[in-house]
């Protein structure tokens, strides 16, 4: 596991009710390296840890425990340096025909054969999108950015990738956030964030310090795409990048408990319901 070189904080949202659920939650933090100190606060259902632990990480701990668990925030553990997050929420920036149902789309689907299998997301409702990755972002210093993204991305061989050429997802910050027609126009790279290589069920993070003031990637785009993508084939003729690209916009997020949301204003639901709703999204 790669740790960062300075310490951290980041706040969960955790739904525990009694003290087995305190206890659950210490043993599932005991052996994660990283962590420096932790607070649990059962009246408030706040779990509050210091670190140079991943985000990711600590949330598929706490996740361990069969609790919801909602990330809060993430902010600097040096209180002198102003709390800056971001957050990338990557989807497919291209249209699926609104004739095509979502859980039998054989490309997007988690295998060729997945047609049965419930897929939310793609052409339904407004906010019913799937979402194939989640990048966080915070400012742990003046001028270091620590990055943490994880994705889950469709199988190679429902997007015509071979699995020799499946290894190479480019990561990086757009020049702008115009993702419209993509890759023509997502923007040229404004800074390169690295590769990562799914494993074979589309599972990759990427965890990792970057020299930048986070202001400055606030409304671009954050983009995950597919080294053998470009915009036309080699017979010149346009080449479909459906399931190729995943987009984001960064945008400024919450720090460590900057937000004390309980209820969402516009729908009258918890916190608790709008994190179920995400995670059906998400499936990550």
């Amino acid at each position: 596991m790669t740790l960062a070189s300075v310490a951290f904080k980041t706040e969960f949202a955790v739904d525990m009710t009694c003290q087995n659920c305190v206890n659950a939650v210490q043993g599932s933090l005991r052996d994660i390296p990283g962590i420096e100190r932790y607070d649990i606060d059962l009246e408030k259902k706040r779990v509050t840890i210091i670190g140079k632990t991943p985000p990711s990480q600590l949330l598929s701990a706490l996740k361990s425990t069969n609790r919801q668990v909602i990330v809060r925030g993430s902010s600097p553990s040096n209180s002198s340096i102003p709390q800056t997050a971001a957050v990338s929420i990557l989807e497919s920036p291209l249209p699926i025909p609104t004739n095509i149902a979502s859980t039998s789309n054989p490309i997007l689907a988690t295998s060729p054969s997945s047609s049965s299998v419930e897929l939310p997301g793609m052409n339904e409702s407004e906010f019913s999108q799937k979402v194939f990755g989640i990048a966080r972002f915070v400012q742990i210093d003046p001028k270091t950015i620590l990055m943490d993204l994880t994705v889950r991305l469709p199988p190679p061989s429902n997007i015509g990738l071979g699995v020799g050429a499946a290894g190479g997802w480019n990561v990086y910050i757009s020049e702008t956030g115009n993702i419209v027609n993509p890759p023509s126009t997502t923007g040229k790279q404004f800074l390169n964030l690295g590769k990562i290589t799914p494993d074979k069920d589309g599972y990759a993070d990427l965890f990792k310090e970057v020299e930048g003031e986070l202001w400055n990637w606030v409304g671009r785009g954050c983009i995950v795409q597919s080294e053998s993508t470009s915009p036309t084939s080699t017979g010149g003729e346009p080449q479909s990048t459906l399931g190729k690209i995943f987009a984001g916009v960064v945008a400024r997020s919450a720090g460590a408990w900057s937000n004390e949301k309980t209820v969402c204003a516009c729908s009258g639901r918890t916190m608790w319901e709008e994190g179920r709703d995400m995670e059906k999204k998400t499936k990550l």
